[in-house]
């Protein structure tokens, strides 16, 4: 279900925003790092990628409420997940 930019609310817009800001991010961190131009860049990539993942769950429960609960969890699990791995 699509609806117009007009239409949203200012926090979906700015959720909106923070995931594009945030994936340009991540695929910038890992072109970086595939490159070999720099050597920790995922270790800022995988919490930017964690926290895409939760802002992604969010505007998913906003949209779908039956499937949220489900959704919700696994992704704040896949995030927990995510940054515990980037801190090892």
């Amino acid at each position: 279900m699509e609806t117009k930019w007009n239409e949203k609310s200012a926090a979906d817009k700015i959720m909106l925003i923070l995931r594009v800001v945030i994936s340009v991010a991540v695929l910038v961190g890992a072109a970086l790092q595939l490159t070999g131009v720099w050597d920790k860049a995922l270790n800022v990539a995988i919490p930017l990628l964690s926290i895409l993942i939760l802002i992604q769950s969010i505007q998913e429960q906003r949209e779908q409420k039956k499937a949220s609960a489900i959704i919700g969890y696994v992704c704040f699990a896949a995030m927990v997940v995510m940054i515990i791995g980037a801190m090892l």
